[in-house]
């Protein structure tokens, strides 16, 4: 148990803490805890390449149409979770590892291959980002058949009213040759 005088003096040398000051050295500091990329906020990582997620991103949007800002956003996150999908993959080809076959192994016919404790990690995270995917196109797809009845309904509502208009002047026009 810590006596008064360690906990005051544990006090005074928290308030001296020599965090990180610059913006660099907080950008460095904020990757310290970064494994895979996987989890967290999304983000290209160093080793990949901004421009292909950029094009990925705009052909996403170019086949989508999306229309308005929620659209957009289902969009991006589409795209996003098709980049960290992929990402899963490639680090799953990275656990099968191809090891020098003896002799016996070849006589036997085994393959050589041994596989990384964590594959089961990136294959957990790759379906959880093709299940995320699949939810934000379903909420694309039920926003966009909403958007649709509603135009439809105000077309329909408005050949309605058309209708209804001409069948007046028609009753209209009747009465006034009757007269």
């Amino acid at each position: 148990m810590a006596t008064l005088k360690q906990i005051l003096a544990n006090r005074q040398n928290a308030k001296k803490s020599c965090g990180p000051k610059t913006e660099d050295t907080k950008a460095i500091v904020s990757q310290n805890r970064l494994r895979h990329g996987l989890c967290g906020d999304f983000r290209v990582l160093d080793f990949e390449d901004q421009g292909q997620f950029d094009e990925l991103l705009e052909q996403f949007v170019r086949d989508e149409k999306p229309v308005g800002s929620v659209e957009h956003e289902l969009v991006i996150k589409m795209a996003r979770h098709t980049w960290m999908s992929n990402r899963a993959i490639r680090m799953q080809d990275a656990c099968l590892l191809v090891q020098p076959q003896t002799p016996e192994q070849k006589a036997s016919g085994d393959n050589g291959l041994a596989v990384r404790d964590d594959l089961e990690l990136y294959v957990r995270y790759q379906i959880q980002n093709d299940r995320a995917y699949q939810r934000a196109s379903q909420e694309l797809i039920q926003r966009r058949k909403e958007r649709l009845k509603a135009e439809i309904g105000f077309e329909r509502k408005k050949a309605q009213e058309a209708a209804e208009q001409r069948h007046e002047e028609i009753h209209n026009h009747r009465v006034e040759r009757h007269k």
